[in-house]
């Protein structure tokens, strides 16, 4: 049932242990500056090691184009607080720590990652009925089957009927510098049919597509989720 699903999630959250090997080298500015404000130049930064499923800083990202001839980002990015760069630091190994729980635990289907500028997938268990991959448009007809908004409240699920093939469309609204939801699926009568973690840092509003492909098509689905790290919202859309 969901609630077990959700309980394991939750058991690793309580679990989970936090360590960082994060060699980048800081300068400390004369003048320390707002939190707000570091964060926001380090969150540019974070991309994913695929290896690990972690969150990573990595000073050598090209964040525009200037970057590849003047690299005046990478010199902001050597000027921030090591106060602040702690406070960062430590909110993403804690997410880190979660993530890589899941990963082995293997619980969840697979985890889709929003950085700053890139969207990552890691599958993880292939035994569910679902399967998802990442898809580079919207859907095309517009027709929604389902639409709902995660918060930090667990809601009932939502029931839709739906094809073999959907895309599935998702966008965060974050107050805190990492979010992490869980999105579980039914199909028929199994309540367990698959878990999606989706995980992110706090970026310019923009939403990721992604298909979902299930073993037999016209069936009745359902869809329910929660917010487990961070505040704010998520918007998901199942549509044609």
């Amino acid at each position: 049932m969901y609630a077990s699903k959700f309980f394991s999630i939750l058991t690793i959250a309580a679990a989970m242990t936090a360590c960082s090997d994060d060699n980048t080298v800081f300068n400390e500015p004369s003048q320390i500056r707002a939190y707000e404000t570091d964060a926001q130049i380090m969150a540019q930064f974070v991309d994913v090691d695929n290896a690990t499923g972690k969150f990573v800083i990595n000073p050598d990202k090209k964040i525009t184009a200037s970057d590849y001839v003047l690299n005046r980002n990478r010199e902001e990015l050597l000027a921030v607080s090591a106060v602040n760069r702690d406070i960062f630091m430590r909110e993403m190994e804690s997410v880190n720590g979660l993530l890589s729980s899941i990963k082995q635990s293997g619980v969840a289907t697979a985890i889709l990652y929003s950085t700053y500028s890139s969207d990552y997938l890691i599958k993880i268990n292939g035994d569910n009925k679902i399967e998802i991959n990442k898809a580079f448009t919207q859907s095309r007809s517009g027709a929604n089957f389902v639409q709902l908004l995660f918060d930090g409240t667990q809601l009932e699920p939502r029931y839709f009927y739906a094809p073999e093939s959907m895309t599935m469309t998702v966008s965060a609204n974050s107050l805190s510098k990492f979010y992490l939801f869980q999105l579980s699926f039914g199909i028929s009568y199994e309540s367990d049919a698959g878990t999606v973690i989706v995980a992110g840092v706090q970026s310019p509003c923009h939403a990721s597509f992604y298909r979902i492909n299930t073993e037999e098509g016209n069936q009745s689905m359902s869809l329910k989720g929660k917010n487990l790290v961070g505040d704010g919202t998520l918007s998901v859309t199942i549509s044609e």
